[in-house]
């Protein structure tokens, strides 16, 4: 038998409201790239801009402001944010108009990503963010990412002690290619016991540029595999594809078909032995040369301007190689022509497709409006078809305690109702879609049936909430009360 659901007392609901609140705030950090966390995380990077900057771009609604941290190093900042309860996150400023922020930029020669890095008379950074011998890193970001390490440790530490457990890494232009680094640090330090084992790191790296070799993203790709680490890439933007990169016959690994070349030209007969060192030497000697003078200008004589910047800072030995390549599982927002309708191209504007604007464009049109709509409440598109939830903020009570057997569904049919079931009883009623934005009813028909636990007043009360949701993939639909996620579902 069906009937209406009835609204609950209002002391009861407030009880409700406020116990799904905290809980939400609580959840833990959930694998794969999630596009409303990562929007989230672009409003908290975008706070480091100048006041119309910051204007123009919208608030965070999760996370808040606790702690700004002094200008370090190469003029470097960073920001803590939390969600009040186990989730803080690391917001790592990008490049000023300051040129000693750029110089941490052009400072591009690379060095060993294990080693010891001296930064003051006083201070050495000792550092292990890669093991194998052959990985190489940014110099200019290393030193930024040692200055700021020492400011961010101490706040990680005294967030654990508040139960912090959730590490959100976030790092936009500069700040992604450090965030690259520190991540690999942080995980370091908790691979040595320096850093607590239950402290859960999760990276995004947005509009980053390339952070070191290809031993280095195979390790930090390696440590991040499974769905923590990002790096965030507008297909339009040219910052992704620098530092230049210069490939040599020394950036293979060991076991290659190169390294025996000369041997093999000594054996052939003599013309044919000219002919092949001939082509051999043009080929290999221009980028050995090319290699040897990028460590030069932008290694050696960069120093110098950093240790008038840096008193007591001793320039490293550098790792003979420049070959820089792209980092981290890579989402990429495809800018296609009606992007370009809005950002267009501009010789004038170098970093028009670079801002936090163009990012947050592509974002919310590739993944919170992949479903197109008719009219509203009339049409489900995409969404149409039978999901099974497998994620809820909700109580601390693990999702499997809440539904031990059966998960809550939602049907959309092609006429705007909605149909499911909460894990106990049977209900439908009509659903408003409209764009990403998506009602639920908050009085919908439903089954008499007396329900154990509290699976069915959490899905409920929590579905009451959502005012919109996002396809990250045609079989997985999140659902969001404005841009924190709170529900996740599976096709059927």
């Amino acid at each position: 038998m069906l009937h209406a659901i009835h609204p609950l007392k209002s002391g009861l609901l407030a009880l409700v409201a406020l116990l799904t609140l905290s809980t939400a705030r609580a959840q833990s950090l959930q694998p794969g790239f999630d596009p409303a966390e990562y929007i989230e995380l672009m409003k908290v990077s975008a706070r480091f801009g100048d006041s119309t900057y910051v204007a123009s771009y919208p608030a965070p609604q999760r996370f808040k402001p606790v702690y700004r941290s002094p200008i370090v190093g190469l003029d470097n900042r960073w920001d803590l944010w939390t969600d009040n309860a186990q989730t803080a996150v690391i917001s790592l400023r990008g490049t000023t108009a300051n040129s000693t922020s750029w110089l941490a930029n052009f400072y591009a020669a690379m060095v060993p990503a294990k080693g010891d890095l001296q930064i003051s008379d006083t201070e050495t950074f000792a550092y292990n963010l890669a093991e194998n011998p052959k990985a190489a890193v940014h110099v200019g970001w290393l030193v930024a990412t040692a200055f700021l390490s020492k400011d961010i440790l101490p706040k990680l530490d005294s967030s654990y002690q508040k139960g912090v457990r959730n590490i959100l890494v976030m790092g936009h232009s500069q700040g992604g290619a450090i965030a690259y680094l520190l991540t690999a640090h942080l995980y370091n330090l908790q691979k040595s016991g320096r850093l607590p084992a239950d402290m859960r790191l999760k990276t995004y790296c947005s509009a980053g540029p390339k952070p070191g070799n290809l031993y280095f993203a195979y390790e930090y790709e390696a440590m991040t595999q499974g769905g923590w680490g990002f790096n965030v890439v507008n297909s339009a933007d040219w910052v992704p594809e620098v530092p230049l990169s210069i490939q040599t016959l020394n950036d293979f690994n060991v076991t290659n078909p190169f390294s025996g070349a000369p041997d093999v030209i000594k054996k052939q007969k003599l013309l044919n032995r000219i002919v092949l060192k001939h082509v051999y030497n043009n080929l290999t000697k221009p980028a050995l040369k090319a290699q040897r003078n990028y460590q030069k200008y932008l290694g050696t004589i960069a120093s110098k301007t950093v240790r008038k910047n840096l008193n007591g800072y001793v320039a490293p030995e550098y790792y003979n190689s420049n070959h820089y390549v792209r980092t981290g599982q890579t989402i990429v927002l495809r800018a296609d022509s009606a992007y370009f309708v809005k950002y267009p191209e501009s010789k004038e504007k170098i970093f028009a497709h670079h801002f936090h604007p163009p990012y947050l464009f592509l974002t919310e049109r590739q993944f919170l409006g992949a479903a197109q709509t008719g009219a509203a409440g009339k049409n489900t598109g995409a969404l149409g078809g039978s999901w099974e939830l497998n994620y809820i903020s909700g109580p601390r009570i693990a999702f499997g305690g809440l539904y031990p057997e059966q998960k809550p569904t939602l049907t959309f049919g092609t006429d705007g109702r909605l149909s499911g079931n909460t894990s106990c009883n049977a209900f439908n009623g009509p659903v408003t879609v409209s764009g990403n934005g998506i009602r639920f009813a908050d009085s919908m028909a439903m089954t008499r049936k007396m329900c154990p636990g509290e699976g069915e007043t959490v899905f409920l009360n929590t579905l009451k909430r959502v005012n919109r949701y996002a396809l990250s993939d045609p079989n997985t639909l999140v659902l969001l009360t404005d841009d924190v996620a709170v529900m996740r579902f599976t096709r059927k």
